[in-house]
C-alpha cells in the first residue's frame, strides 16, 4: 500500500517483445515514464531529439515531451513504468539516455523476473526496486556512484574483465562453456573469475550465459526462417528438450509458440492502488 512517505507512485507498469512491426505514435503523458531496452535496439524521439536505445539503456522522459519509441533493425524487449515523483531528485537524469551499471544489472534482472512472474507484496517490492534504481542512475549522472568497499581502480579493473567476459560468452553461445574454460582463455582462477563476473553483473556466469542463451534464441526466431532445432544448437543446447523446457521457463511459452506470435508478448503487471 502506498504511504505518504512513498518517494514515487506507480500508475502503470509492462514489459513487451515485439518484432518489426513495433511502432508506437507520438504522444505524451502527463506523469513520469522511465523506459528501458531489455534486448534489441529502439529508436525514439523526444520533442523532435532522436535517439538510439541498445541493451540496458533507459531513458526517463519527462511529462508532457512527446515521444515515439519504435523498432529499429531488431527484435526488441522492454519495459516501461509510468509513474508520479513525489520527491525523488532527478533532475540530472531527465531526457537523457542513461546505460545501466553494472552495479544495478541484479535489480534490474529482479525488476524484469517480478514483472513477469509476480508474488505476494508485488507493487512494494516493485516500487522499491524502481526507487533503487532511479536514485542509482541519477547518482551515476552526477558521478557520486561508486563503490564503498573497492577503489575506483579496482572497480575499473573489474568493470572491464567482466566486460570481455560478457563479450566472450556473447561469440561464444553455440559452445558448451565452463567456468574452468572462462579461467584458460583470461588466465584468472575460477573462483576469482566467478567473483569478479557476480560482482560487476550481480548474477552467476551461469545464469548470464542463460539469459544471452534466450536473448539470442528470441531474435533467432523472428528474424530468420531456421528450423527450431537448429536454432537449439546455435545457441549451445544439443538437446532440443532440455532449451524448449529452458525457453519457456525463462519466457513463459515454447519456442514454436513465440515465432508464431511474432514474439509479442505483452505483460501489464496489474496496480490495484
Amino acid at each position: 500500500m502506498e504511504t505518504n512517505n512513498s518517494p514515487i507512485r506507480i500508475r502503470e507498469i509492462v514489459y513487451n517483445e515485439a518484432g518489426s512491426s513495433y511502432n508506437i505514435p507520438p504522444h505524451t503523458h502527463s506523469i513520469f515514464q522511465w523506459y528501458c531496452v531489455v534486448y534489441g535496439n529502439v529508436d525514439i524521439s523526444c520533442n523532435e531529439r532522436f535517439f538510439t536505445l541498445q541493451p540496458d539503456d533507459s531513458i526517463l522522459i519527462s511529462p508532457g515531451v512527446m515521444r515515439s519509441p519504435k523498432y529499429h533493425n531488431k527484435s526488441i524487449g522492454y519495459f516501461y513504468v509510468l509513474f508520479e515523483n513525489h520527491h525523488l531528485i532527478l533532475d540530472g537524469l531527465a531526457d537523457k539516455i542513461v546505460n545501466i551499471p553494472n552495479e544495478l544489472r541484479f535489480d534490474l534482472n529482479t525488476l524484469i523476473n517480478e514483472i513477469n512472474k509476480p508474488g505476494e507484496n508485488t507493487y512494494e517490492f516493485v516500487e522499491a526496486l524502481v526507487t533503487r534504481i532511479l536514485i542509482g542512475l541519477e547518482r551515476k549522472t552526477k558521478s557520486l556512484f561508486q563503490s564503498e568497499n573497492i577503489s575506483k581502480l579496482n572497480v575499473h579493473t573489474q568493470n572491464e574483465a567482466f566486460n570481455q567476459i560478457d563479450a566472450y560468452l556473447r561469440r561464444n553461445l553455440y559452445k558448451n562453456i565452463s567456468r574452468e574454460d572462462l579461467s584458460k582463455v583470461f588466465h584468472i582462477s575460477p573462483s576469482h573469475l566467478a567473483r569478479i563476473f557476480r560482482n560487476a553483473s550481480g548474477v552467476p556466469i551461469s545464469t548470464r550465459l542463460i539469459q544471452l542463451r534466450i536473448d539470442r534464441a528470441k531474435q533467432l526466431l523472428l528474424e530468420s526462417s531456421l528450423p527450431i532445432s537448429e536454432i537449439s544448437l546455435q545457441v549451445g543446447y544439443t538437446n532440443f528438450s532440455h532449451f524448449t523446457h529452458v525457453f519457456r521457463k525463462y519466457t513463459g511459452v515454447t519456442p514454436g509458440d513465440y515465432r508464431r506470435t511474432q514474439g509479442n508478448t505483452r505483460r501489464r503487471l496489474n496496480i490495484d492502488q
